[in-house]
């Protein structure tokens, strides 16, 4: 192994780990989205509240009451489909399972570049 290896695997272990604190990010966002969802889809006919909603990471909105019976989902590109909370709530939960696999497969590639680039740090100091 080289010194170059050596680099190469430290730039996709950094890599790696990035990927995998945005799809951590992306996992709370959704789990915030789906907790929302549930309390909004209690009741699309009658008012709901109080409750508190989600806005940002910053800034939640205190609401008295709220009816829900549409919400905008992100489909992806700017592209808004306008849908009833049930099915918001089942689409977030389809991504939920994507981003899980997504970050178990992150997870088990961190490992083995990991475990590549200590062997190949202990053969560099070996042959020095």
């Amino acid at each position: 192994m080289s010194e170059d290896n050596i680099a190469f695997l430290q730039s996709l272990y950094r890599y790696l780990l990035d990927e995998y604190n945005r799809l951590n990010l992306l996992k709370s966002d959704l789990e915030r989205s789906i907790e929302t969802l549930r309390a909004l889809s209690k009741s699309s006919e009658e008012d709901i509240g109080p409750l508190i909603l989600p806005i940002s990471t910053f800034i939640s909105l205190f609401v008295e009451a709220a009816k829900a019976r549409e919400v905008l989902v992100l489909m992806g590109g700017n592209v808004y489909a306008k849908m009833g909370p049930e099915e918001a709530l089942k689409q977030m939960r389809e991504r939920l399972e994507e981003v899980n696999e997504g970050l178990r497969e992150v997870s088990n590639n961190l490992a083995k570049v990991q475990v590549e680039l200590e062997n190949a740090q202990r053969m560099v100091r070996r042959a020095r």
